[in-house]
């Protein structure tokens, strides 16, 4: 084979891996979001069904119209990235993290009637972010969620947004109090498919794959701080 059949052929084969990492990424982004929101959804029909108070009801409901219209704006979200050849080509746009914060709390307001979820956002009204409005959803999603799983058993979990400037990039901050990981254990295999680091039943081991992968699509880059039983902070560095 000539040289410049063997670089067509190596050329094809990395468009054809760039091709399978993103639908991979797509099935994970999709199954991910989906999942919390027809979780809530279900959790919410079963406490009106359960539920003879009228004015509780009216409150549910208004819960569940909240979490069906986010749904609906963020299957139009994910439909975009269907469409999508490279990673380089994930829409990205001026995205206000307040919006995508309040959207994220709405999703997991069902948990917290049972975990009591401290969410706490200390993030600015001004911070604006160049990110891809289903990665940033995704992401916010697997930190949040990831508080209620690994909660400690001894107190309820709280999880605590913050927004910098450090070294002239625009920082998230993402502080829980849970379990914690064990950094000099898992480090390396922290961010890897299908890895998991605690005993929960319902840990699937791909949600910090999922986030790690959206953050790179977006050229950032994720750092990760944890004490064993005091727990974790994870900082996502923007591109802007």
């Amino acid at each position: 084979m000539s040289p410049q059949k063997e670089d067509e052929l190596m050329e094809k084969m990395a468009k054809c891996n760039e091709l399978n990492s993103m639908l991979l990424n797509l099935f994970y982004t999709v199954s991910h979001n989906l999942n919390a929101y027809t979780s809530n959804i279900k959790m919410l029909l079963d406490l009106i069904d359960l539920e003879d108070n009228p004015v509780e009801n009216r409150i549910n409901l208004n819960h569940l119209r909240t979490v069906s219209n986010d749904l609906n704006r963020t299957i139009t979200d994910l439909s975009q990235i269907i469409y999508v050849q490279n990673n380089q080509n994930v829409i990205k746009e001026s995205l206000n993290l307040n919006q995508y914060l309040n959207k994220v709390k709405n999703i997991v307001d069902g948990y917290s009637i049972d975990d009591r979820l401290r969410f706490i956002n200390n993030v600015p009204d001004s911070a604006f972010v160049n990110h891809n409005p289903a990665y940033l959803e995704s992401i916010l999603l697997n930190f949040t969620t990831n508080a209620i799983k690994y909660a400690h058993p001894d107190r309820f979990p709280v999880i605590e947004f913050n927004f910098s400037i450090e070294n002239g990039q625009k920082t998230l901050s993402i502080k829980d109090n849970g379990l914690g990981i064990d950094l000099d254990r898992y480090n390396k295999s922290l961010f890897g498919l299908n890895q998991t680091f605690h005993k929960q039943g319902n840990s699937s081991g791909i949600g910090l794959f999922i986030t790690k992968y959206q953050v790179e699509a977006m050229k950032g880059t994720i750092s990760v701080e944890s004490k064993v039983g005091e727990g974790t902070t994870f900082k996502i560095y923007f591109n802007d």
